[in-house]
């Protein structure tokens, strides 16, 4: 089809996933990475890194447990924990990029400076990119590829809401990106402002040592522990079947989980969205330091003064040290025309978040524009497999007016279930859309003939991304295998061979009785429909 260069911008998570989608489907990627080393977020560094997003802190442990996190054919080693320190993260990347002999695929200390259509592009879909070597702007080189992947994340720009008299106040002021250890903080009192999982990280953290900490809340927040019952991790609730519930049970599943471990209007976390209709955030601390009162919880922010932190509420913080700015991100595209990629979520119009509705021709895509409850690598990963076979025509795109009004229907649903754009997406319901577009979408009929346990296991147990390999293009040969163990490999380090056969043998009798159960809720719901 002509397609051999593929220009890859970020060498993160997304970026590393593209680079090997590239490879299996023939084509020659060149990912080019600003920084001197690969791992995008999870790199960590004492000092944010020039022109850096997201960034690390020292005590971070992931949301998501290993096998849900993992990429479909490359599992953690199964006497890895559950849960993770960021370096152990890092280290599974480098792993990842050396077992698929990705490194010589990526120019470090790269910065993509312009891309632009070139001048036959309505016929080729051809780009010119320019970069620079890093720190050095003056030398420009300038290279032509049939096609790029855009994979700077989501997490591009750190964002501070406009507080007034915020310029004033003669605390620290600095956002989570730059926020390392708590100990600059001690016996100090601080303010934490946000609802996600960082802001839920710092503040409990900083309460360890700070006099006081405050955490400003605008609109409430769900607080979930990483653990459910048994010390399961909780995101392997997120299972296909769970997910055809309609979506007020789902609800009370979740508000039920939350309030079960911390009361959220007895210790002022009451949210009046729904779950699903706003972040959650996983935390294992925050209620402790609640209930201890080293936090407490406050309103929205409404104004600074010099020492001085007012609320909506009408109460203020006096005498205030710092304050920490734990409130996400915006999208940043510097490198290109924001008639191409703007970086207003308003303006943006990507198809199923990763192809541009506008374009003439299918040669750029978006990997890793987005946010959801779960983990976020299965889903870079199934972008990526699905973008390079657009990029050569074995999967086909629908006409313009189709993509576009796709993209403005999911704005819309995105706008009235959060009250404005965001690009946060319902986990396993958005990877089964684009596995469903690259023919890999596990299938529970077409399992069921072949392996009736492993049919089930997709759709009643946990979505573990390893079942992407299961059909369509690039299986892999020890994915049916892993698919079945997945479950006990989470917690395999803490077991010993004689819990790890009785563990079996209650999966299977727990997933029997999950479909007993689910089946009278189907009849019940008939009957009162």
């Amino acid at each position: 089809m002509g397609f051999k260069k593929v220009a890859i911008i970020g060498a993160g998570v997304s970026g590393l996933t593209s680079i090997k989608a590239c490879l299996e489907e023939g084509l020659q990627p060149v990912c080019f990475e600003q920084h001197d080393d690969l791992g995008g977020v999870w790199h960590y560094s004492d000092d944010v890194r020039p022109n850096q997003g997201a960034a690390m802190y020292r005590s971070l442990i992931t949301n998501s447990s290993k096998e849900m996190m993992s990429f479909s054919d490359f599992p953690f080693p199964k006497d890895t924990p559950p849960y993770l320190p960021y370096h152990r993260v890092y280290t599974y990347l480098q792993d990842y990029a050396q077992h698929f002999d990705l490194k010589k695929h990526i120019r470090f200390g790269t910065q993509v400076s312009h891309i632009e259509k070139t001048e036959d592009f309505d016929e080729t879909g051809r780009w010119e990119v320019r970069t620079v070597q890093t720190g050095h702007s003056d030398a420009e080189q300038k290279d032509i590829f049939e096609a790029i992947m855009v994979c700077n994340g989501v997490f591009a720009r750190p964002y501070v809401p406009d507080v007034p008299g915020l310029s004033g106040f003669s605390g620290v002021t600095m956002h989570s990106q730059e926020y390392r250890t708590a100990q600059q903080f001690r016996g100090k009192k601080v303010v934490v402002v946000g609802a996600g999982n960082s802001a839920g990280d710092v503040a409990a953290e900083i309460a360890q040592v700070a006099s006081q900490v405050y955490l400003s809340l605008r609109d409430g927040a769900w607080v979930l522990p990483r653990l459910a019952q048994a010390g399961m991790p909780r995101d392997m609730m997120l299972r296909r079947v769970l997910m055809s519930m309609p979506e007020f049970i789902v609800n009370k599943i979740i508000k039920g989980e939350a309030n079960a471990r911390v009361c959220h209007d007895n210790y002022g976390l009451t949210c009046p969205a729904e779950p699903l209709k706003h972040s959650v955030m996983a935390n294992d601390e925050i209620g402790y330091r609640l209930a201890t009162g080293q936090v407490i919880t406050k309103p929205q922010l409404s104004r600074f003064t010099q020492h001085t932190a007012r609320f909506e509420d009408g109460s203020t913080v006096d005498g205030l040290d710092a304050v920490v700015f734990a409130t996400g991100f915006s999208l940043a595209f510097n490198f290109s025309d924001k008639s191409i990629l703007p970086d207003n979520t308003e303006d943006l119009n990507l198809y199923k978040l990763v192809f541009p509705a506008e374009l003439t021709k299918p040669t750029l895509s978006v990997i890793g524009c987005l946010s959801t409850i779960g983990a976020h690598p299965p889903i870079y990963e199934l972008q990526a497999r699905w973008a390079v076979r657009v990029f050569l025509g074995l999967n086909k795109l629908p006409d313009k007016e189709t993509m576009l009004e796709r993209a403005r229907s999911d704005k819309l649903e995105l706008k009235q279930r959060f009250g404005y754009v965001k690009l946060q997406m319902m986990n396993v319901p958005y990877r089964d859309d684009i596995a469903e577009e690259i023919g890999v979408k596990p299938s529970f009929w077409k399992l069921l003939p072949r392996d009736p346990k492993l049919a089930f296991l997709c759709y009643f147990g946990p979505a573990f991304s390893v079942q992407y390999r299961l059909l369509g293009p690039h299986p892999w040969s020890g994915a049916a295998d892993h698919a079945k163990s997945a479950l006990a490999n989470t917690l395999y380090p803490f077991r010993s061979p004689a819990l790890d056969k009785e563990q079996s043998f209650l999966s299977l009798a727990k997933i029997v009785k999950f479909i007993v159960l689910f089946g009278m809720l189907l009849v019940a719901l008939y009957c009162l429909l």
